[in-house]
This record gives structure tokens, sequence and C-alpha cells, in this order.
């Protein structure tokens, strides 16, 4: 069986592939940080340790779940959130047992710098093996956006908990109704003060190598690993994922951050970001990220006017590259839109998204159909535009 013991290093280093590969969001590395630091201080006489495991190694039978945290980072800021995670695993697993269900692996449900070191942490409080997989192969907005929903994997039934162990359970009619769930869900966490585990999308190996993405936590590990400690000069750390790790990445800009415009309400932050690409023969060309938490839309400014470039659900993603780091930014590290300050030195790129998110022939436009209600918040009339479409802009010194 191809099983991997991860060790404090190793998640640290996932955090900070995780964060990157999270296209503006998911949680930032501070956030996934905060998360084993309160861990390893509540747990001082432990040797952090998770089992990892392929998941073609699962046996026949058997069911992963997804666990997230929902709520406010500001409420959640400080706590050992293990707590609630294993009080909604287990509210599942009870689900999962009723309906003859073998709950025994866990996985995250998208990849961030929160999002994807929260299942993790459940891993560490409960000895549970995590699956090297996610179910959107990048951060996502909504329950609705994940790749998870795109093809066909059930959202309900979902088990949700607070660190008392007060917990609810969600049941749809329709298991496939990620919407209503995304709704119930939200509502349910502001009743537990904005702070809840939860715990859900059932999957079994086939459903895992066949509807959503494989091996997303390794090579969040291998990212962050060329991040933190890469050789390479600390602006060239995207040119890195290509040589090294064969990604599909295009180099867009590299400057500093000129304007951003936030506004924040119903629990996500909307708004935009421009940067200014001051690298010798590109005439201070200027770029606009609009965003609804995660990176939406990638616009090229030509007159002051927003033309754009790509879409979801390909990744515009972006670190910092001053060798001297910036507040509290360290040189080379991955940045969602929560961290991005202006004056702030820059690298944007953009990664070719998993092709499963057009696996799905009995609903083919199901993948971009998800994303229709934030393209309407980001005023974004238009279909998609893809990663192929994009022309790379390499260094040309």
């Amino acid at each position: 069986m191809a099983k991997t013991y991860l060790n404090e290093e190793n998640m640290r280093d996932i955090i900070w592939g995780a964060t990157l590969m999270g296209g503006g969001g998911g949680g930032s590395i501070s956030s996934g940080m905060m998360l084993l630091d309160s861990y390893k201080k509540d747990h001082p006489d432990e040797t952090l340790s998770v089992e990892m495991i392929d998941a073609g190694d699962m046996p026949e039978g058997t069911y992963a779940a997804a666990t997230a945290g929902m709520g406010a980072p500001a409420a959640i800021a400080g706590v050992d959130f293990s707590a609630w995670a294993a009080n909604a695993f287990a509210v599942l697993r009870d689900l999962a047992a009723r309906d003859g269900k073998t709950l025994g692996y866990n996985y995250p449900v998208e990849l961030g710098g929160f999002s994807t070191f929260f299942p993790l942490m459940l891993s560490l409080k409960t000895g549970l093996p995590t699956v090297d997989c996610d179910g959107a192969g990048r951060a996502v907005p909504a329950l609705e956006t994940l790749l998870l929903n795109v093809n066909d994997c059930p959202t309900s039934p979902l088990g949700l908990a607070n660190g008392d162990n007060d917990k609810i359970i969600i049941e749809m009619d329709n298991p496939l109704n990620a919407p209503t769930a995304e709704k119930i869900g939200r509502n349910i966490s502001a009743a537990f003060g904005n702070m809840v585990g939860i715990s859900g999308w059932l999957v079994n190996k086939e459903d895992i190598e066949n509807r959503i993405c494989t091996k997303t936590i390794s090579l969040s590990q291998k990212i962050g690993a060329i991040m933190r400690r890469g050789e390479m000069p600390i602006d060239k750390r995207f040119e890195a994922l290509s040589e090294i790790l064969g990604m599909d990445v295009k180099i867009i800009c590299k400057g500093k951050v000129m304007d951003i415009q936030t506004n924040t309400h119903g629990g996500f932050d909307y708004g935009t970001m421009t940067v200014r690409d001051d690298r010798k023969g590109y005439n201070e060309e200027e770029f606009r990220i609009t965003f609804q938490n995660e990176n939406l839309v990638l616009n090229r400014l030509v007159d002051g006017v927003a033309k754009p470039l790509m879409t979801v659900p390909d990744l515009t993603c972006f670190y910092c590259i001053d060798p001297h780091g910036q507040g509290d930014a360290e040189p080379g590290m991955p940045l969602s839109n929560a961290d991005a300050r202006i004056g702030m030195e820059i690298a944007i790129a953009v990664i070719k998204v998993d092709p499963k998110w057009f696996a799905n022939k009995t609903s083919p436009n199901k993948w971009w159909d998800v994303w229709a209600e934030c393209m309407k918040n980001a005023e974004y009339p238009g279909g998609y535009l893809s990663y192929d479409a994009v022309e790379a802009r390499p260094d040309k010194d």
C-alpha cells in the first residue's frame, strides 16, 4: 500500500502549497499555521504525524468524508478547532453506519491554507488516515461550486457540531441539493457563534479516482517545499513549479499592488485588486483580478478599461516576491486575497485546473453553471475564458 506519514514540516509545506493552489481563497497561511500551532501548544508531548494513503488503497466498501470549518475567521482565530472537527465527523460516522456504510477516511473539501490543514488536524485528533485528494482542486466560494457537486457526488447527509458537541444533521430530500445545504449550514454557523465543524460528502475510492482531484495534498507539499526553501531566486518560484513539477503555469505579471477594493458582506469578501507589471519590456501594464473570496476573473487594463483574459475554474494565483518580505508576508509566501496589501511586490500566474472539472457528460454545462451567481456578483456577463487562451508573459531580461 502507498502509505505516507506526514510530519510537522511536511504539514507546514502543505499549508504553503495549498494556499497557492487556493487561487486567492481557502484561507491564508496564517490561519492554517494558527490551527497547527494551537494544536501543538495544546498537545506539547505529542509527536505530530498523520497517515496519508492513495485513494486506490482504500478497501472496497469503505468511505471517506470531507470535514471543514464554516464560519467567521475572527471567531475561529486562536481556537483549537480539533474538537469541532472531531465532533462533526462523529455525527457523520453515525449517519454512515445507519446507512450501512463504513466511514474510515478523511480528505479536504478544497485546497487552501485553512481548508487543507483542517482535515489533517482531524487526523491528528483521531488517528484517522487522510486520503491524498481534495474535493475541488482549488478553493471555491460555496458548496455548489465544489467539484464534488459538479460531478454529482452527494453533499447530504451533513453532520455539524460545535466544541460542546451540540449537533445538527442536514439531510436533503435530494442529496445533490448543494445550494440549499449551503444556506442552511451558514445559518447554523451563525447560531453557533459564527463557527461550526461540518462533515459530509461521503465518497468511495471509485468516486475519488473518477470524480474529484487526486494526489493534491502531496502536490501541495511539493509546491510548499519549493516556495519555502527553493534555491532559485524569490521571483522565479512560479517558473520552478513548471520546470521541477511539470505544472501548467503561465507567468502574467510581477510588480506592485496598486489598488485593492473590498466589500465584505454575507460571509464573503467581494472586490478587485490591481497590479502593475514592473518588469523590463512590459511598459508598466496593469492587471486587475476580480474576486469573491477566490479569484474569479483575470483582466488586463487597456486605457483604464478591464478586458477579461481568464475566468474560473482555472486558477489565478500570486505570492510575495519582495526578498525581504512585506508586513506579515515572508519572501516566497503564497497569498490569499485577505493577505494582499497595497504596495506589496507580488508575482501573478495562472494555473490550469484539473481536467475532471469538465468530465460530467450527463450535465455537460454544470461546471460553468455553478458559477452563475458568482459571475453575476462580479458583474461578468461573458462565458468561460480558459487557461489555454492566455498568452504567457515570461521575463524579458
